[in-house]
């Protein structure tokens, strides 16, 4: 691995002696305080990129994270038993043939059609070539070499229970996500000036070592209309299959749908309607919608898009220049019976931000919100109304 980050980084001296180069750190600090516990995260990004001139360009950038915890009893402490976290955040090297090709590997940044599936960073490369009837996307990817807390790969017992399990400087084995490899493709093609079709397959193989393994695959349709050039009606639908160590065969579905209208106002802004949907089950996790990465759904509420509805309604507007606003509203939904809990509706969570960037390099922002349980009847009746507060600086330098 070492002997093939040095070829590649001597490859783009020889290409060309004409390149240029930039580096640089990010700060950023973070704060949040709920009804249990108050944390303090600041985090340095040092980064570099380099760019040839003829279309080949390297983008570098590590992570060094802290935690502090104070479950407000006065007993603040960094989180045991590791308050360091070294990630290697981003190493992507760029090839680019004028706009019908793009070739591209390293720790990327992936997500597919739907944003269901999978999302966020993945080892590994990706291929993209533009034609007149549209563009096909290639790529390979894996897991194993990622943190597990930025990956949250949930598919299976074993995954969960790595996911749980502790890590430190001794026993750093533990720090990585479960070993996956996943391989897809794309296709996006227009139909006419105002739609445009997706079409994704996406294929994931097992290679961990637990006794439980499951492999899965993603079949995704979308459709995305412009009636008007301010409004937008997206939806989509998605089948999974899935196999255990047996051989076993389950299945489950998914959908999507999305509307976005930007306001005829001076004042940019606009509103936005959103749902998502999947089977559950209650009886094996393999029977469920079963996504690659296990997103929260909500800011609060942290469950995954796996066995759940939502119907979310948002709302953003750039009050001046620098500084934006941001209102969300969602709504979730069990879609399948569970004897532990009294019924499906989880209930709602009310979010709303401001974003200030006076400059390029400096950005702030504050969040609040509220995760409202008896707006629904899947928790117990004296269950309380949990918050949150955020506030966070990003600095350049």
């Amino acid at each position: 691995m070492k002997r093939l980050i040095i070829f590649i980084i001597l490859l783009l001296f020889i290409t060309s002696f004409a390149y240029s180069a930039d580096f640089g750190l990010m700060v950023n600090g973070k704060v949040e305080n709920d009804k249990d516990v108050f944390s303090f995260n600041p985090a340095f990004t040092p980064w570099f990129s380099m760019y040839n001139g003829k279309g080949l360009s390297l983008y570098f950038s590590g992570l060094l994270s802290l935690s502090y915890t104070d479950d407000h009893s006065g007993n603040g402490s960094w989180e045991n038993p590791v308050s360091v976290v070294p990630e290697l955040s981003r190493f992507t090297i760029n090839y680019r043939s004028g706009q019908k090709f793009l070739l591209e590997a390293g720790r990327i940044i992936y997500t597919d059609t739907l944003g269901i599936a999978a999302s966020g960073f993945f080892d590994g490369a990706r291929m993209e070539l533009q034609m007149r009837e549209g563009n096909i996307s290639l790529g390979a990817f894996y897991t194993g070499f990622l943190y597990k807390d930025t990956a949250k790969i949930k598919m299976t017992e074993g995954d969960v229970e790595n996911y749980n399990s502790l890590w430190d400087w001794d026993n750093f084995e533990n720090y990585f996500a479960p070993k996956r490899v996943l391989t897809t493709f794309r296709l996006n093609t227009p139909f006419g000036q105002t739609s445009e079709f997706s079409a994704e397959i996406i294929a994931q193989f097992d290679v961990t070592e637990n006794e439980n393994k499951l492999h899965s695959q993603y079949t995704m349709l979308r459709a995305t209309f412009y009636p008007l050039n301010t409004f937008m009606i997206s939806s989509g639908f998605i089948f999974e299959t899935k196999q255990d160590e047996t051989g076993e065969f389950f299945f489950a579905l998914g959908a999507l749908a999305n509307l976005r209208i930007d306001l005829p106002t001076k004042t940019r802004n606009w509103f936005g309607i959103t749902a998502k949907y999947t089977t559950g089950s209650s009886e094996e996790i393999s029977k469920s919608f079963l996504p690659v990465n296990s997103v929260p759904q909500g800011v609060i509420f942290q469950n995954s898009i796996s066995g759940l509805a939502l119907i979310g309604v948002d709302y953003n507007i750039k009050i001046i220049n620098n500084l934006l606003a941001d209102c969300a509203f969602r709504y979730f939904i069990r879609t399948f019976d569970d004897p532990l809990m009294e019924g499906n509706l989880y209930g709602g969570e009310l979010w709303a931000s401001l974003t200030w960037q006076p400059l390029d390099d400096i950005r702030a922002t504050f969040g609040a919100g509220a995760f409202f349980p008896g707006l629904g009847n899947a928790y117990p009746a004296d269950t309380e109304t949990m918050y949150k507060i955020s506030a966070g600086l990003i600095l350049s330098l």
